[in-house]
């Protein structure tokens, strides 16, 4: 920063001197010291930050939250401290008995678009293809930051990337609200053979995946194909091409309605017989009998669902969500296990990941997404903001610099989870860069909502102090002491302010907003 020196300190902002100098800081300390040569791009290949450990571990407490929602806030943090670990993500599985109807009501007045069905949105279509998308994107932005119910917004954005459907695709906009309240939203702490039937019968999953196009004389396999490759089985699963060919002539006729059917609403779905094919056929060793009509799907569904490598490849990818990215054998053939004995509970699936060592006894493996990202920030530096009505920071940021935009990954793969993809130096930057720009100058300038520092400081008043009330209060975990002596370094040479002098409200108004901005960008913030 340029700083006037002789003026007691005050600041006059410069921004490309100030970022610069923000991005050598964050380069050189706060955590990335620890980790930077073990990620992709920064020196290193691992996708796990195996150095680590050299970073002061937080609290199981703290890491639970971390794991298990969109970002530590104070309140749940002291909640979690008060009941402890277990009870918590007990609370937490239950979530319908915890009342989020206030936020509820308040998504369906401000983001209505988001609630709406095929029918009610095909009126207005293409027209309002825009408003769905900030409708929809809104409104799971506001359910990440504010709602109570944090393991189940984990959990839906866990499934809406298993069964990703890009939103911007020709219909699309019309059908995917609709699965996302009927589909994900239903299901995701339920049942995975009923989440896996209500996908394949969604009319958002037949158009996205062109199984409208799907019939006898003319087979489409590409929903029989990411049904098992992405949805169940896994690439490795043991299937064939053949098993793809069988199981597509099994979903021949699984169709929607389109607009202007004289006998129904566009958006619903519908069995065509007429276009199915009525054979006999064989999918992974099993024979599906011929004039089946709609039970040969149903049949494949049962088949898959209950496959040993469906089993392996979810739990897998749940280790991977709540763990690390190369979470171990015996964690998974627990969790596998688990899966396998509740017929697909996913609460009974994810008690058995949390009672494991791997969950309770490791800390700090990987960094955040950037939904997480984003959605924390906001939980721990305005943990009082009350839905603002104002959302167009939350879309436009995400959109545009953090790169994981709510339903809007072109493929049917879903956002990755794994820190080789978001762990690069170019996505680092693009955090630090957002978390300077938005947070030492905007916020408190487009009133978004407020961040209150002087509830944060508790009349702190001095360098050392100030970092300290901040830390506790930002972060809720603690660094290491030479993560704070560079801190305190680089502060002292930007402003020319000594450690433990007295200073005036001025120059800390000015002071800390710029903080913030780094504790947010630190290492410490940043990993899961």
């Amino acid at each position: 920063m340029d700083i006037d020196k002789k003026n007691n300190g005050k600041f006059i902002l410069d921004n490309l001197q100030t970022r610069r100098e923000f991005l050598k800081l964050l380069g050189k300390g706060l955590g990335y010291s620890a980790i930077l040569t073990s990620l992709p791009g920064c020196g290193g290949g691992g996708s796990s930050p195996t150095p680590v450990a050299q970073i002061p571990m937080a609290s199981p407490e703290y890491v639970t939250l971390k794991r298990t929602s969109f970002g530590v806030h104070r309140d749940e943090l002291a909640s979690i401290q008060a009941i402890g670990i277990n009870a918590y993500l007990e609370q937490q599985l239950n979530y319908q008995n915890i009342n989020d109807d206030n936020l509820e009501n308040t998504l369906r007045t401000r983001f209505p678009l988001a609630f709406q069905t095929p029918a009610q949105l095909y009126a207005g279509f293409p027209e309002n293809t825009q408003d769905i998308n900030v409708d929809m994107i809104s409104a799971t932005q506001h359910r990440q930051i504010f709602s109570k119910r944090q393991l189940y917004e984990v959990m839906v954005e866990f499934w809406s990337d298993h069964f990703n459907i890009q939103l911007l695709n020709g219909l699309g906009p019309t059908l995917k609200p609709t699965d996302d309240l009927q589909v994900i939203r239903i299901h995701a702490l339920g049942n995975f053979r009923d989440l896996l039937q209500a996908s394949a019968s969604s009319p958002s999953m037949i158009f996205y995946l062109d199984n409208f196009f799907n019939q006898a004389a003319a087979p489409n396999e590409n929903y029989a194909r990411e049904l098992m490759e992405l949805h169940t089985l896994g690439v490795n699963g043991g299937y064939t091409e053949n098993d793809i060919k069988e199981v597509a002539r099994c979903f021949t006729g699984w169709s929607i309605r389109f607009p202007n059917d004289p006998d129904g609403n566009p958006g619903e779905f519908i069995f065509r017989s007429t276009i199915h094919d009525n054979n006999a056929k064989t999918v992974l060793q099993n024979t599906i009998t011929s004039n089946g009509g709609q039970t040969d799907g149903i049949q494949v569904l049962d088949i898959l669902a209950t496959h040993l490598s469906t089993a392996q490849f979810i739990s897998t990818k749940l280790c991977r969500r709540f763990i690390s990215d190369q979470p171990d054998e015996a964690t998974i053939n627990t969790v596998t296990t688990a899966f396998i004995n509740s017929n697909g509970d996913i609460k009974d699936t994810l008690r058995a990941l949390f009672a494991s060592n791997a969950f309770q006894n490791t800390s700090d493996l990987k960094l955040c997404r950037p939904t997480e990202y984003l959605a924390g920030v906001i939980r721990s530096l305005a943990p009082d903001t009350n839905y603002p009505t104002d959302n167009g920071i939350l879309f436009a940021t995400a959109q545009s610099i953090l790169g994981q935009l709510p339903f809007n990954w072109p493929t049917p793969d879903g956002y990755p989870d794994q820190q080789t993809y978001w762990g690069s130096t170019g996505g680092l930057l693009n955090r630090w860069r957002l978390s300077f720009l938005s947070f030492a100058n905007v916020i408190q300038e487009i009133n978004v909502f407020q961040i209150n520092y002087n509830a944060m400081l508790n009349g702190a008043n001095t360098l050392t102090t100030i970092i300290d009330a901040m830390i506790n209060n930002i972060l809720m975990r603690p660094i290491s002491s030479d993560d704070k002596n560079f801190l305190l370094e680089w502060l002292n040479t930007q402003t020319g302010l000594t450690n433990d002098t007295a200073l005036p409200t001025e120059t800390i108004d000015k002071l800390t907003p710029s903080i913030a901005s780094v504790l947010i960008s630190s290492a410490y913030f940043q990993l899961r």
